[in-house]
C-alpha cells in the first residue's frame, strides 16, 4: 500500500512538472510592439549617435567620444529614466570633459535630451539659479561664446510661465558673414515638469528645427527677423543679412557649419566662461549661472533626425525603452 502511494505521488508530481511546463512553453513573454519600427531609443540612428549620457550616478558618455569628465559639485537625482543629473539654484555645478572630433567637428546635428526646471529668474537675483542658465557648451577657449551653446535664456517678465530655451551656433566657415545664429524655443506651462526637447540643423537646408515632447515646437523666435508670434517646427539661418524672413536679398543660407577654434573640450551644465577657472580665460557673468534644473538622457546625433525619428525617440524613452 505504501508502494502505491509512493508511485501515485510520483506520476502526479511529473503530471503537474509537465503542465506548468507546458504553459511556460504556451505563454512566453508578449514583446512590446515596436514604435516607428524600432524595439528601443539606441536603435533609432544608431550609426549617427555620437554621444549618449543617461547620468546614472555617472558622467560616462556611452559612446566614449566624451572622456575624462571632471565634476565640479556634480549631484544626480531620480531622473525622467533612471538617475538624472541634478543641477543646483545654490551651488555652482558643472563639468568640464575632453571630446574628440566626432563632437567638434558636427556639422549636421542633433542634440535631444529630458529637462525638468523651474524656469530662471532676474539676473540681478543674487547666487545661483539666475539669468541665463547655461547648459551645454563646445568650448573656444580663445572666444565668448563656444561652438555651440546651449542654454535657458534670461526670464520674460511679461511671461513669468515661459521657458525660453536656446540654441546658439557660431559658424567659422570664411563664407559666412553672420556666424552667430540662434533659435529660442518658448515653452509655456512647462515649469517643473520633465520634458523632452530635440533641437536638430541641417546644412543642406540651413534650417534648425525644434521639438518638445516628440512635436514640432510652436512659437520659436531669436533669428533673423523672426515673426512677432514666432514660427512653428522650423526656422531659416542665413549667412548674411537676408533682408526679410523670406530671403528678399537672396543671400546663402548658413550651409556647412565649421566650429572654428575649438580645443576638445566641453562643459556640462553651464557656459564655458562661468567654469572656475573659466574655459575661455575671461571671468564669469552677472548675468548668467550654471543650470539650476535636471538634465537626463542627453544625446547628440551627428546628423539632424526625422520628424518620425524625433517622436519615435521621445516614445521610447518615455516608456523606459
Amino acid at each position: 500500500m505504501k508502494k502505491l502511494k509512493i508511485s501515485s505521488l510520483f506520476i502526479l508530481s511529473a503530471f503537474l512538472f509537465s503542465c506548468e511546463d507546458s504553459i511556460d512553453k504556451e505563454n512566453l513573454p508578449i514583446p512590446y510592439p515596436a514604435i516607428g519600427g524600432y524595439e528601443n531609443s539606441d536603435e533609432i540612428a544608431s550609426g549617427d549617435l555620437v554621444a549618449k549620457f543617461s547620468f546614472e550616478d555617472n558622467l560616462s558618455d556611452s559612446r566614449n567620444n566624451i572622456t575624462g569628465a571632471v565634476p565640479n559639485n556634480v549631484a544626480y537625482a531620480v531622473g525622467a529614466k533612471g538617475k538624472a543629473y541634478d543641477g543646483s539654484a545654490t551651488q555652482l555645478r558643472y563639468a568640464v570633459a575632453n571630446a574628440n572630433s566626432a563632437i567638434t567637428a558636427l556639422n549636421n546635428f542633433t542634440i535631444s535630451f529630458w529637462m525638468k526646471s523651474a524656469n530662471t529668474v532676474s539676473p540681478s537675483t543674487p547666487g545661483q539659479g539666475k539669468g541665463a542658465q547655461g547648459i551645454f557648451t563646445i568650448v573656444r577657449p580663445t572666444e565668448f561664446w563656444g561652438g555651440i551653446n546651449l542654454y535657458i535664456e534670461n526670464p520674460d517678465t511679461a511671461f513669468p510661465d515661459r521657458i525660453r530655451l536656446k540654441l546658439g551656433v557660431e559658424n567659422g566657415r570664411s563664407a559666412v558673414v553672420w556666424r552667430g545664429q540662434n533659435v529660442i524655443m518658448n515653452i509655456d506651462g512647462q515649469k517643473n515638469k520633465w520634458i523632452h526637447v530635440t533641437m536638430t540643423y541641417d546644412s543642406t537646408t540651413s534650417k534648425v528645427s525644434c521639438y518638445l515632447n516628440g512635436e514640432p515646437a510652436s512659437n520659436l523666435n531669436g533669428f533673423a527677423y523672426a515673426p512677432a508670434n514666432g514660427l512653428i517646427g522650423s526656422a531659416p539661418w542665413f549667412s548674411d543679412d537676408p533682408g526679410s524672413i523670406d530671403n528678399t536679398k537672396n543671400v546663402p543660407g548658413y550651409g556647412l557649419l565649421q566650429m572654428v577654434g575649438t580645443n576638445g573640450k566641453i562643459v556640462i551644465g553651464n557656459h564655458q566662461f562661468e567654469t572656475v577657472p573659466s574655459q575661455n580665460g575671461g571671468g564669469q557673468e552677472d548675468w548668467a549661472t550654471s543650470f539650476a534644473g535636471q538634465l537626463d538622457e542627453f544625446r547628440i546625433y551627428k546628423a539632424a533626425l526625422k520628424p518620425n525619428e524625433v517622436s519615435s525617440l521621445y516614445q521610447l524613452e518615455k516608456n523606459n525603452r
